[in-house]
C-alpha cells in the first residue's frame, strides 16, 4: 500500500506543513493543491519548499498553483519541476493530472481563470485516459472543487467550477484532490469519484490518501481527514 500526503492551502506556513509531514515518516509522497503562497514572492514559496525536506528525507513533491500563487512563484514551480499542470506525472502506482488556478470571480487574485479555461485545460490531460481500460488510477488535482460536491460548498451555496463537474462525470478520475473552499473540507464518493478537500494546511488540516490492490487486481483508494 502506498500512502500520499495532501495538502493545499499552506498560505506561507511551511512550518505547519513540516510539522504535519514529521508525523508521517513513512510518507514519501506530498500532492499540494495551491495555494503554496499568500500573494508571496519567489522567497516565500522558496522557504515553504524547503520546509517540506526540512527533515533531510527526500519527498516526492507534485502541485498546482493557486489564486493566491504570483506568476513569478509559477514560474518557480515550473522551473523546480514542482508542478504539474501541462505535463501531468506518472507515479509507480497513480497517473497524475492537474490544472491550477481559481475560478474568476472579481478578477482580485493572483490566478484567476474562467469556466472554459479551466474546462478545457482538464479536458486535454483527462481525454488520454479510458475509464475502462486503465493500468493505475488516475488522480485530479486541482485548486478549484468541481461543482455541486461537497468541496465546493460555501455556507448553501456551491462555488466549484462546472466544467470539472462535467469532466469528473465523463472521465470520473479515480480520485479528484482540490482545495481552495478552506470550510469544505470533505472525503466523499461522487459519481465514483473519491474527493477529497483536506482544508487549510495553514490551519493544521491535512488528509493522508491510501491507494492499495483490491479484489481481482485491481486498485482501491481511500482517504482520511486529519489535523
Amino acid at each position: 500500500m502506498k500512502k500520499l500526503l495532501l495538502l493545499s492551502d499552506i498560505h506561507g506556513r511551511g512550518d505547519v506543513a513540516a510539522a504535519i509531514i514529521a508525523r508521517h515518516p513513512d510518507i514519501e509522497y506530498v500532492l499540494i493543491a495551491g495555494d503554496i503562497t499568500n500573494f508571496g514572492d519567489v522567497k516565500s514559496a522558496r522557504t515553504v519548499i524547503g520546509a517540506l525536506s526540512s527533515g533531510g528525507r527526500r519527498l516526492s513533491v507534485s502541485l498546482v498553483a493557486g489564486n493566491c500563487d504570483p506568476a513569478a512563484v509559477r514560474e518557480f514551480f515550473m522551473t523546480e519541476d514542482l508542478e504539474i499542470e501541462g505535463r501531468g506525472r506518472e507515479l509507480p502506482f497513480a497517473s497524475l493530472v492537474g490544472v491550477g488556478g481559481g475560478l474568476r470571480r472579481a478578477g482580485l487574485t493572483s490566478f484567476e481563470r474562467t469556466e472554459r479555461e479551466l474546462g478545457e485545460a482538464l479536458v486535454a490531460k483527462l481525454s488520454p485516459f479510458s475509464a475502462r481500460d486503465r493500468a493505475k488510477p488516475v488522480i485530479t488535482l486541482t485548486h478549484t472543487p468541481p461543482y455541486g460536491t461537497n468541496a465546493d460548498r460555501r455556507g448553501e451555496t456551491h462555488v466549484g467550477c462546472r466544467e470539472f463537474a462535467k469532466s469528473m462525470v465523463e472521465f470520473c478520475p479515480d480520485v479528484w484532490v482540490c482545495g481552495h473552499i478552506h470550510e469544505s473540507r470533505c472525503v466523499s464518493l461522487e459519481d465514483g469519484t473519491l474527493v477529497v478537500n483536506p482544508g487549510p494546511c495553514s490551519g493544521g488540516f491535512y488528509s493522508i490518501l491510501e491507494i492499495g490492490e483490491g479484489p481481482g487486481g485491481t486498485s482501491s483508494v481511500r482517504a482520511f481527514l486529519l489535523k
